[in-house]
């Protein structure tokens, strides 16, 4: 399959300092062998190569080999010849007789002239930034919301991978937390954010997590929250899947949860009677996940509020102690077809500027905290206390046929271990961005991805008190680190433990852990695992979740925000996203997120008609 020219178009679309980074990654692949370089060397070596790469100790070694199978994957796995060789299928669909998912769109989404003016400007279209904005609106305020990336919908989602990426995610899916490990952390960059590309998984926070909020960091509210999570639920369809649509990677999860006596169950989405999704990461082929896009941000245009896509906010506005507006830069592309025809090139765009009696950032818990360093608004707690609740993949090989495409993408969890800070998901990702999970090089490595219809694989969430932080790098990019825990890593390592654990009991034959130094855990083997030091370092990551980054509280000292979400220093500037958070929440987060926005736009809906 032609691998290399469609990766170079793909990254010629990238921003330049992911580009920086995988070049510097694939100059180093080609010069470690020295005096040999990789490029030159025979088929057969560089397998063997590759393989004491996987094995190494040092965990650069095999943090540039997942790199180089993550790059493999996605350009290969793209072709539909080899989704056909491999029996993968992407679909959608709601049960039978269930009505068929239906959006009333959100108007214009095209800027105007030199720029607008509105009394609540709200920075990122996501979680929370469509909630709030549908809640004012509503409250007969005049409401604009502003995003950087384009609208994609039902009738324009790609289906090549190497179009999406760069299309939804920011970075092209490449924003990664330095530290040892590095931990890949995707976000949303389209009208309706992350919500677009995610699970569609809903879970309440748990009540400890609420009852610390109150407690310890003052958000009294916090334990009011149940009103504002049903209204959400209601608006959004939340339902819980049914065990017999689950699919068989969550069935087997449910079956070996059950042997082990774990407690657990059906995952509840924002999807109401879908019954079948495997294209998640690239959009809802139907949009029966209510993303924004499809749910709050229609609610909101219907009372009012206005959607401004392709418009990158480059710093916040502010006269005497007071925001006033925004300075943005405008005419970025607004649809898919726009996006896709740049084919890597700058867009044009120009300077353009809202003005509005609140500013409402929502860019997220990367986002806000990069807007407000960029428009000189420091605290400092200000992008300190990153969460993002370090996941990994755990899969494993089953006699059976699992074809773990079928029914939905993310389906179980199991809660038995919730108290040691561990959270197990099944979740099937597809093949082009789960297959370089699986272990070994060359001929080992093509087997187990020709048979990918036999492997399962569960998640395994860290609800981390391990913290990051997120800066701006001296070129004005965002710069993410992140460094996990000792204790936690060995967590992680025991929640690992519990996914083979119940994987094993499901049924499988071996199990694939992702640490450096095991890459296959036979039947019978599990307890020399867990009898491993492993460090950090040893564990291969990635995270959904980010969090915490400008966090609100009580204390002026730690938290930036004060308990109604106002920026403490600047009036008339709140933040509505999951960087409020003021701890981990230990489960998907969305719908805290909703609800908190929905509490903070009530609180400037309120201060605003005093």
């Amino acid at each position: 399959m032609p691998v290399a020219e469609p990766l170079a178009r793909f990254l010629s679309r990238m921003p330049a300092r992911t580009v920086q980074v995988v070049r510097l990654a694939l100059r180093m692949i080609e010069f470690l062998p020295f005096p040999w370089r990789f490029s030159r060397m025979s088929p057969d070596a560089r397998s063997e190569y590759m393989a004491k790469m996987e094995g190494s100790r040092f965990s650069l070694y095999r943090d540039l080999l997942l790199l180089a199978k993550l790059l493999a994957m996605v350009g290969w796995a793209r072709d539909e010849r080899v989704r056909t060789a491999v029996g993968v299928e992407s679909r959608c669909a709601v049960a039978e007789g269930a009505p068929q998912p239906a959006s009333t769109g959100i108007g214009d989404i095209e800027p105007r002239g030199a720029g607008e003016e509105c009394d609540v400007a709200i920075v990122g279209s996501g979680a929370g930034g469509a909630a709030a904005a549908a809640i004012l609106a509503e409250a007969g305020l005049d409401v604009m919301v502003l995003e950087s990336g384009p609208y994609v919908d039902k009738t324009s989602y790609p289906t090549d991978p190497l179009d999406g990426l760069p299309l939804l995610y920011r970075d092209g899916g490449m924003t990664i937390a330095m530290g040892k490990p590095a931990i890949p952390i995707p976000v949303g960059r389209t009208v309706g954010g992350t919500t677009v590309i995610n699970s569609g998984t809903c879970f309440r926070a748990p009540a400890e997590v609420l009852e610390e909020w109150q407690q310890k960091e003052g958000i009294q509210w916090a334990g009011d929250l149940d009103p504002l999570y049903t209204a959400a639920e209601e608006m959004l369809a939340v339902t819980p899947l049914d065990l017999e649509t689950l699919g068989r990677n969550g069935q087997l999860c449910a079956e070996g949860a059950a042997s082990l006596g774990a407690s657990g169950g059906p995952i509840s989405r924002n999807a109401g009677r879908c019954v079948q999704c495997s294209s998640c990461p690239l959009g809802c082929q139907i949009d029966a996940k209510r993303a924004t896009h499809v749910s709050y941000l229609p609610r909101a245009v219907a009372a009012g509020a206005r959607v401004r896509a392709g418009v990158k906010v480059q710093r916040i506005l502010t006269e005497d102690g007071r925001a006033t507006g925004l300075a943005c830069r405008a005419g970025l592309p607004t649809s898919a077809s726009q996006e896709l025809s740049r084919n890597g090139r700058p867009p044009a765009g120009r300077d353009w500027q809202v003005r509005a009696k609140v500013v409402i950032s929502a860019g997220g818990a990367f986002g806000t905290p990069e807007l407000l360093k960029r428009s000189s608004i420091n605290h400092p707690a200000l992008g300190r206390h990153l969460h993002v609740h370090p996941a990994a993949w755990i899969g494993a090989r089953y006699e059976e046929e699992v074809r773990g495409w079928d029914g939905v993408m993310q389906s179980y969890y199991v809660d038995q271990w919730q108290p040691e800070g561990i959270l197990l998901e099944a979740t099937f990702t597809p093949l082009s961005f789960g297959a370089q999970w699986l272990p070994g090089v060359g001929a080992a490595f093509s087997n187990r991805v020709a048979n990918f219809g036999h492997i399962a694989s569960i998640g395994v969430h860290l609800h981390d008190r391990s913290e990051g932080r997120v800066g701006l790098s001296s070129n004005g990019s965002l710069r993410l680190s992140y460094r996990l825990l000792e204790e936690e890593g060995r967590t992680i390592q025991f929640g690992i433990a519990r996914a083979a654990e119940v994987h094993f009991a499901a049924g499988a034959t071996e199990v694939y852990p992702n640490v450096g130094p095991v890459s296959v855990i036979p039947r019978g083997k599990l307890a020399e695992f867990e009898s491993m030091k492993l460090k950090p370092a040893d564990l291969r990551l990635e995270a959904f979740h980010p969090m915490s980054s400008a966090r609100m509280g009580t204390d002026p000292d730690t938290t930036v925000c004060d308990p109604r979400g106002a920026v403490r220093g600047v009036e008339n500037l709140y933040i509505a996203d999951g960087s409020i958070l003021p701890t981990s929440v230990g489960v998907n987060p969305m719908m805290t997120i909703i609800a908190c926005a929905t509490h903070v736009a009530g609180d400037v809906g309120s201060a605003l008609s005093g």
